[in-house]
Formats: C-alpha cells, sequence, structure tokens
C-alpha cells in the first residue's frame, strides 16, 4: 500500500514533464528560429547575381515582395527584360532599350504580382544583381542628379513639397512616387525627350522611380 501511494505522484510528474518540456522548447526556441529562417531567405533572395550573353529565361525563387534589379548589357540591339510568374505569363516589363544599359528598377512594386523568372532578350552580354529595396539610392539631400533608370529613396515627405525634375535625354521621362509598396505609385512626370517642370510632391512619398535615358536632375522642397 505504502508502495502504491509513492507510484502515483512519480507517474503524474512522468507526465507533467512531458506535457510541459515540449512547450517550454518550443516556446523559446521556435520564435528565434523563425525568424533567423526569415532573414536567411530574405538574404539568399538579395545581392544575387545572374549572367549571361543573349536571349535567356533565369528561374529565380518565386516571391511577391519588392525589390530592386541592376541590369548592364552591353550589346548594341534590343535589350528586354520581362518578369513572368508561376504560370510562364508576363508580369512586368523592366526594361525595354536599344544598346548599351545600365540602371535599377523595381520589381513588384504593387498590384498582386509575382516574380518566378526573368525573361531577357539580348545580343551582348548582361548582368541582373537583385537587391533588396533598402539598397535604393538616397535622395538624402533636396537636389539629386543621375542618369538613367534609377530608385531612389527618402524620408516620408510631409505637408506640401514640390519636386522640379529637368532631363536632358531624347526618348522616354517617367517619374513615380511611392507612398506605400504594394499599392499603385502616384505618375509624376510622364513625357519624351527633354524636360523642366514642377510638380507636386504627394504627402508620405518614400521611394521615387526615373526612368529615363539620359542624364537627370531632381529637387525637392
Amino acid at each position: 500500500m505504502f508502495r502504491r501511494m509513492l507510484a502515483v505522484p512519480a507517474v503524474l510528474a512522468t507526465l507533467l514533464a512531458t506535457l510541459l518540456a515540449p512547450v517550454l522548447v518550443t516556446g523559446l526556441v521556435s520564435a528565434p528560429a523563425a525568424a533567423a529562417a526569415d532573414r536567411a531567405s530574405q538574404a539568399a533572395a538579395a545581392d544575387r547575381r545572374y549572367q549571361g550573353v543573349g536571349d535567356d529565361v533565369i528561374r529565380v525563387r518565386v516571391t511577391r515582395k519588392p525589390g530592386l534589379i541592376r541590369f548592364t548589357h552591353d550589346g548594341d540591339s534590343n535589350f528586354i527584360v520581362r518578369t513572368l510568374d508561376r504560370r510562364g505569363k508576363v508580369s512586368e516589363y523592366l526594361v525595354n532599350e536599344i544598346g548599351e544599359y545600365d540602371g535599377t528598377v523595381l520589381y513588384n512594386g504593387y498590384g498582386s504580382r509575382e516574380v518566378a523568372a526573368l525573361s531577357i532578350r539580348a545580343d551582348g552580354h548582361w548582368t541582373a544583381t537583385f537587391m533588396p529595396v533598402g539598397k535604393a539610392r538616397c535622395w538624402c539631400k533636396g537636389t539629386i542628379r543621375g542618369r538613367g533608370d534609377q530608385v531612389l529613396k527618402l524620408t516620408p515627405t510631409r505637408g506640401l513639397r514640390t519636386m522640379r525634375a529637368v532631363h536632358t535625354g531624347g526618348s522616354n521621362f517617367i517619374v513615380h512616387g511611392h507612398t506605400r509598396l504594394g499599392r499603385f505609385p502616384e505618375l509624376l512626370v510622364n513625357e519624351i525627350g527633354r524636360y523642366r517642370g514642377r510638380v507636386v510632391l504627394p504627402t508620405g512619398t518614400r521611394l521615387v522611380t526615373v526612368k529615363a535615358d539620359g542624364a537627370w536632375t531632381l529637387t525637392r522642397r
């Protein structure tokens, strides 16, 4: 009888230890592990460089997250880049130029888009480097200058702000302002050739994309 009374608490202790131990371990270990896995996944998608010559289709890890790609091309003919979804359908047109090219573009910037592959049409050597949005060029001061396609980050604007733009190229000059990635951006400028003008910079603008073939200057006030 004495042995039975001692055995009952021992069994209960064993059961409690078995039930509680996984809960304690899961609560302490899984959250950091999940965070580490998420960081590793983001790192794997960022700063990944591809290169080739001529036409190609490059498969990448499927993602809906916005990001940047810097492209270079040293050919003389068409250089066209499109993103494809998992069904092979075109998601976005990123680049459509002739001849040499060196620029940075935004992908998955708005809408429910996804990237599963890049479709590249080229006649020369090309490179494609994936980067996180955080590596966009900083528009830190009032005036910034550049050439060709570019993505600029800035502290979200407040109140009434304007942007003065100058472009010296001969082709498209298109500027979009993003207040929040995932939403459709504000079209700020859409002209062909040389341009000089001032437009409103929407409140909350934190990312600006520039599509140009020549030198440009942007000044915000």
